[in-house]
């Protein structure tokens, strides 16, 4: 009876307790909508009590309805990417093989392989955590934290990481065999929606995100191949484009999840995600000590993509006239990887012209599989922009052609054609190339305002040692407007940092590299370090490897910094098929800037053979010590050209002089056009070094009557530090003084832009062709 009746007992009491909990659980759920109606019904009451407007009402509730109708959005997105990925891989293919042709690389054979690497994953998922911890504490929160100050929300830090039971999953693998013998390139699909739950805490407020979902593809490349176990020395894992991310948010930060403040907060997360691992950004895993961590974790691009969006043509119309007829307001986006540019908005047309210049670094892997993405939009100021077309092009045809001019095929639009030019640039070792790749930027810039670039610099921040107290220190690099950071480094004196960064540079010979180590603490500077990037240009190979620097600033004398730095200059180089496959190269003519063929470096140019005589080009520059002047050249006449735009050519010496300023002599202008009353012009020479067009930018000549072809010989100059040089472009306008007095018409009668970054000493008197003033330049 005992032994039985206790456990009856025992039984009666549970029932009890559970009945007791279910009636408890019943009676706070109905409490919780019982209090969310009458405060609903409190709110509206006091609403109508006080007589407030009833769009404070409805605002509030508007925001409701579309944070409701995402939740239910989110919900199914997510339940579709969870059942991919936990699907069995044979099920998902055959499944799509109902309705469309596979890849001839997917077989049931490596779908079997991608099974059992999901199994694998599976059970070595348990065991992930600290390792996604300590990414989390030390790669993305410093880099979470400098985002969100931009946003004045202050100490972020994870205060909790759960990684749940759901592993990620990978699917559709492809492994390329055209590549190097040192290395492995492996794609794959990547679907992540696991049940994760991270806690956060910004600004003494703690909130935190669930239901993380990542897809898209992923790329592991195994490198280099070593001859011990494990075999294989490191892996570099990245996107190829930035991936889908989408989570849901907890706590304090519920609140923000509706259209707008969500959209933020997600934009931040896939840019981390991007900065740290979407092509060209990698994560490099090491794992054999004995090899070259630099190759690994910040691999020298194999070259540079030089892309020109030339123009648009038979674009949709997405906006109404009053008449009827529809027009639209066009710009172009580009992405490859996580590099992205954006061209300026045409209104009111569509047959675009945008001349609009960018440059993408390459990695030796980038040709296998990737693609630039082009998107048009309509600009809209009252909604969403819309979407006019996509277009695609294979890097690997750029890679293999060397340069392709084409209207590129369009994808999921309805009508319209993009065109477009791309080039491939080398990288050379040798500074020999300098010269002939800035007369190339110069003549492309005739036609597009863009900065372009003429080298790459290579920085690896290897350590530093004897620094102040005991910091919290990390570093901060400076080329031109560039700008890159490495990792923090806690409570140390002789930190590592082992990071690499590649930047794009104008002119090696005027530009510069600054280094800056900061305790975060009290983000105070502990020293610094300033090179100036022309003294690599004489240096073996361009490259320093190995070097302390005494940093300046810091106190005792005794800190320094080792680094590892490499210049390589951009390299035009057409190619051809060899009949293997390969590329080769060609020689490439060069357009001067005032039309015409350019000759190569080794040619002496027109220019070049100038008369050097003295007079009254000398009296102009007293300052110059007797080198310089031997480098001025007279002011000549050449043989008559109005110019590729018909507009007329001005004769210009520009050069930065030994006293930090910038040097302008306007000599003369030739075949500027009459009125069209034929009526000679009365022109003057107006100067701004934007970006500044203040009264204190602008320098002005005198006016002289009734000339097509004027002579000035008027000097002017600007005082301007070398490190702000690459940040200015002087602007020479020919004003008609006739003009100004007659409303209808222009006194603007052309325009040229220099680019001060890409300055060339050997050739400070150039003839330059007159282009139309841009419409929006201020008078």
């Amino acid at each position: 009876m005992s032994a039985t009746g206790e456990k009856v007992v025992d039984t009666a009491e549970e029932v009890a307790e559970d009945v007791g909990h279910a009636y408890g659980s019943w009676f706070k759920s109905y409490m919780k909508i019982f209090g969310r109606r009458a405060l609903e019904w409190f709110l509206v009451y006091m609403f109508g009590y006080y007589n407030v407007s009833f769009g404070w009402l409805m605002a509030p509730l508007f925001f409701l309805v579309l944070r409701d109708k995402r939740a239910k959005e989110k919900k199914i997105k997510f339940d579709i990417i969870r059942s991919i990925a936990n699907a069995d891989e044979k099920d998902i293919i055959q499944e799509i093989q109902r309705f469309s042709n596979l890849p001839s690389w997917v077989t049931f054979p490596d779908m079997e392989r991608v099974e059992w690497l999901n199994k694998i994953i599976r059970q070595l998922w348990p065991y992930a955590g600290q390792y996604v911890k300590d990414l989390c504490k030390y790669s993305i929160e410093p880099s979470m934290r400098t985002a969100l100050e931009e946003y004045k929300l202050n100490g972020f830090q994870f205060e909790k990481i759960i990684l749940g039971d759901t592993p990620p999953r990978f699917s559709g693998v492809k492994v390329y065999d055209d590549t190097s013998r040192h290395e492995i390139i492996m794609d794959m699909d990547f679907a992540y929606a696991g049940d994760c739950k991270f806690e956060v805490s910004v600004s003494k407020f703690k909130m935190g995100i669930k239901d993380l979902q990542i897809s898209g593809r992923l790329r592991i490349m195994m490198k280099p191949l070593v001859r011990q176990i494990p075999l294989v020395g490191g892996l570099q894992v990245f996107f190829l484009n930035n991936p889908d991310v989408d989570f849901n948010l907890i706590g304090l930060a519920d609140v923000f999840d509706m259209p707008g403040l969500s959209d933020i907060l997600r934009s931040i997360v896939t840019e981390q995600i991007g900065h740290m691992m979407v092509l060209p950004n990698r994560y490099p895993i090491q794992l054999v000590e004995d090899i070259d961590v630099v190759e690994l974790k910040c691999p020298a691009p194999a070259g540079v993509i030089r892309l020109n969006v030339i123009e648009a043509q038979n674009l949709m119309k997405k906006d109404i006239g009053i008449m009827g007829t529809g027009k639209s307001d066009p710009y172009c986006i580009l992405r490859l990887g996580a590099q992205k540019f954006q061209t300026k908005t045409i209104n009111n047309t569509v047959n675009p012209k945008w001349d609009f210049c960018c440059e993408y670094f390459c990695s030796s892997d980038t040709r296998f599989g990737n693609q630039i993405h082009f998107e048009v939009f309509d600009y809209d100021h009252m909604s969403k922009d819309d979407f006019l077309l996509r277009a695609n092009l294979d890097v690997q045809e750029i890679w293999k052609n060397g340069e392709v001019d084409m209207w590129v095929p369009l994808s999921e639009a309805k009508s319209g054609r993009i065109h477009i030019r791309a080039t491939w640039l080398d990288l050379s070792d040798t500074a020999d190339s300098l010269q002939l790749q800035l007369e190339e930027i110069r003549a492309l810039q005739v036609t597009t305002k863009n900065p372009l670039h003429s080298a790459v610099l290579m920085v690896w921040v290897d350590s530093a040692k004897k620094l102040n107290q005991i910091p919290d220190p990390f570093v901060r690099l400076y080329v031109g407007n560039e700008k890159g950071e490495t990792a923090v480094r806690q409570r140390t004196n002789d930190p590592v940092f082992e990071e690499g960064f590649t930047f794009l540079v104008r002119n090696p010979r005027t530009q510069e590299l600054k280094l800056e180590v900061i305790d975060q603490k009290t983000n105070q500077i502990q020293g610094k370090v300033e090179l100036d990037l022309n003294v690599f240009l004489k240096e073996r190979k361009m490259e320093v490897i190995g070097e302390d620097y005494s940093l300046s600033g810091a106190s005792g004398g005794l800190s320094t910094l080792k680094l590892n730095i490499t210049l390589r200059i951009l390299k035009t180089a057409l190619k051809t098929d060899d009949g293997d496959g390969g590329p080769q190269e060609k020689d490439v003519s060069v357009p001067a800037p005032g039309g015409g063929i350019e000759p190569p470096a080794e040619v002496t140019s027109v220019e070049e053979v100038m008369s050097t005589a003295a007079t009254p080009l000398m009296q102009m520059f007293p300052s110059a010590t007797s080198s310089e002047e031997s480098s001025i050249r007279q002011r000549t006449t050449p043989a008559s050209n109005a110019g590729i735009h018909g507009l007329g050519r001005v004769q210009l010496t520009v050069k930065y002089g030994p006293r930090n300023n910038l040097i302008i002599v306007v000599h003369q202008i030739e075949n500027l056009p009459k009125e069209e009353d034929g009526e000679l012009p009365d022109p003057y020479v107006k100067l701004y070094l934007l970006p500044d067009r203040s009264k204190d930018s602008k320098r002005k000549t005198d006016v002289i009557k009734d000339d097509c072809n004027p002579k000035y010989d008027e000097r002017f100059e600007y005082p301007i530090p070398p490190n702000e040089l690459t940040q200015r472009t002087l602007e020479v306008n020919v004003i008609n003084k006739k003009g100004l007095l007659f409303l209808q018409r222009s006194p603007k009668m052309g325009q040229v832009r220099l680019d001060c970054g890409l300055l060339d000493a050997s050739k400070m008197t150039q003839w330059y062709d007159l282009a139309p003033a841009a419409d929006d330049d201020e008078e």
